[in-house]
């Protein structure tokens, strides 16, 4: 008996007795009712906001209790503009990715690996195999091979060519056998879940993307994902529905055949102040990142449904450790730079509570957080005042610390974005009062990304990846230069990480990699904010969750 058809006034009498959300999913799934229906239930009965600790392991989605309906455009709000999805290259990973592709595992909503094209994967001292299943093809209509997945790996791989091949390193070499692909290592690699379940291992048509060349992911796209690509550009991007389509394993996903939606449109509203009025006014039927001060206002409104959790983010200062004369391969001078942020108060004024203050380099709300970090980089201008003296920076006439003629003043590079530029004029403020003069520039992606290399002075930024523990080690190796003590010790702390054969081994290398890099501050921790999903209650089956980057689309309905 599928959910739709099942006895719903059990579920309806048990809704209304104030349960907690938690609390009413048991219930429900002790009544025979899955996970996933009953928080589209209980979402389609209230708009109440989603406390981060649930929405972490039971997302709400708006929905109606009834049979999937067939048909329509999903409208869908994004926080910025588009790029071009390849798998293999690309600057960053929008959701467009989850309509077009698929990986070979993906992560439940729990953060754990499960099959998507895989049928079976292991892990061991010798590497990872995965099992391809039968009978996939890709938009084209090639076949979707093991040989096919060689290349796609060795592409990832690949330092020429590869996004995240820093990640690939410890795997020594990648073959097919049969419906097996191995990936084989000299040690246990369990880190490599952190990898394979990630954007840029998803799986695509390695020819289709030769033969395009600098047009794919713009025109053309051949992937194994529900949706195909109509258009695409920068400002948008429109898919429909692949009727071919063979189907998913994977457990999470209450739909194993093709997508019941005709087809998607993805667009970009880059001026936070218009996201909440282009849902409220119909535009869209979902929007991605609110700004904080329309938050509330939305989980207010009985017509939509608000999910809010902690993002998988940090919004970093970064000051390069190969500048002697600023004094920033100096320990002390990173650390009062630390201890001169109040990052609570960041918080509270900028996002007006809707983030987390973050004193080491992944957000607090990861499954391995560190405590320890945040007493070594709690805010204490005093600390940082005695720290700075005693680095040998003394206070000018002017206010502004000095050493062998220098001044500690120096400009700050960041993208052009009105929430993290004001949190960058609050830390201006912060630094000034221990005698730092700092000023920003911000820049548009198209400049700011050329600009962002190893000798760069200083640099803010945002990351947004599901590897928290893999993407601050990448800013490090990339972005800072890799003799300065700093960074080598921060990255000889990673390396364990890499190593590690158990969960109990990730979790104590993930554990030490975090109060080494405190200490160090190779980067300078500021905030993880809130992502923010609202959506019109017609919307079925848009589940953010915590441990992906975006929704899937497989689920998703439209009631009217």
């Amino acid at each position: 008996m599928t959910d739709s058809q099942r006895d719903l006034s059990g579920l309806q009498e048990f809704a209304s007795q104030g349960v907690t959300r938690r609390g009413f999913l048991s219930g429900a799934m002790a009544m025979g009712f899955s996970a996933a229906f009953a928080s589209q239930f209980l979402a389609a009965c209230s708009s109440a906001p989603v406390t981060p600790a649930d929405s972490a392991s039971a997302p709400a989605s708006p929905s109606a209790p009834a049979a999937p309906r067939v048909g329509g455009i999903f409208r869908e709000g994004y926080d910025r503009e588009l790029t071009a999805p390849d798998p293999v290259q690309n600057a960053w990973a929008d959701p467009t990715f989850n309509a077009f592709y698929e990986g070979l595992l993906i992560r439940n909503p729990e953060g754990s690996p499960v099959p998507m094209l895989a049928s079976d994967f292991t892990s061991g001292p010798t590497g990872w195999t995965f099992t391809l299943r039968d009978g996939l093809k890709f938009h084209s209509g090639a076949a979707v091979t093991p040989a096919v997945v060689v290349e796609d790996f060795k592409l990832f791989s690949d330092p020429k060519s590869g996004q995240n091949f820093p990640w690939w390193t410890p795997i020594t070499s990648i073959a097919a056998d049969g419906n097996v692909i191995t990936c084989s290592t000299k040690s246990d690699y369990r880190a490599f879940q952190e990898t394979i379940t990630t954007e840029y291992a998803y799986i695509l048509n390695p020819a289709a993307r030769a033969k395009a060349g600098a047009e794919y992911g713009a025109s053309v796209i051949d992937g194994t994902g529900p949706f195909t690509l109509d258009a695409f550009t920068p400002q948008g991007c429109t898919a429909s529905r692949w009727n071919d389509y063979p189907g998913s394993i994977t457990p999470f996903f209450q739909n194993k055949g093709k997508a019941y939606l005709d087809g998607i449109k993805w667009v970009p509203i880059t001026q936070g102040s218009q996201r909440a009025n282009e849902l409220e006014s119909g535009n869209v039927d979902a929007v991605k990142n609110a700004p904080p001060q329309d938050v509330d206002r939305l989980k207010a409104n009985p017509d939509l449904v608000v999910v809010e959790f902690q993002e998988l983010s940090n919004f970093f200062l970064s000051v390069n450790l190969g500048n002697t004369k600023l004094g920033f391969d100096d320990i002390k001078v990173r650390q009062a730079i630390s201890a001169a942020i109040d990052r609570q108060g960041l918080v509270d004024a900028v996002y007006l509570g809707h983030a987390a203050a973050t004193y080491g380099p992944v957000p607090p709300g990861f499954k391995w957080y560190n405590p320890a970090v945040e007493p070594m980089n709690a805010f204490d201008p005093e600390k940082a005042a005695t720290l700075l003296d005693s680095a040998g920076w003394k206070l000018g006439a002017d206010g502004i610390r000095e050493k062998n003629g220098t001044k500690l003043s120096f400009t700050t590079l960041q993208m052009a974005n009105s929430t993290e530029e004001a949190v960058m004029q609050a830390v201006v403020q912060m630094l000034k009062k221990v005698g730092i003069e700092m000023k920003v520039e911000a820049l548009e992606g198209a400049a700011f990304f050329p600009k962002l290399t190893n000798t760069l002075d200083s640099y803010a930024f945002k990351w947004l990846w599901s590897g928290v523990v893999d993407v601050t080690a990448l800013f490090v190796q990339f972005y800072q230069p890799t003799d300065a003590p700093g960074a080598k010790t921060t990255l000889e702390a990673y390396a364990p990480w890499e190593d590690a054969s158990s969960e109990d081994q990730l979790k104590s290398a993930a554990e030490n990699y975090q109060a080494v890099f405190a200490e160090q501050l190779a980067l300078i921790p500021l905030i993880t904010p809130n992502t923010v999903w609202a959506s019109n209650k017609s919307v079925v089956g848009w589940t953010p969750n915590q441990a992906n980057l975006y929704p899937f689309y497989n689920d998703v309905w439209l009631s009217v």
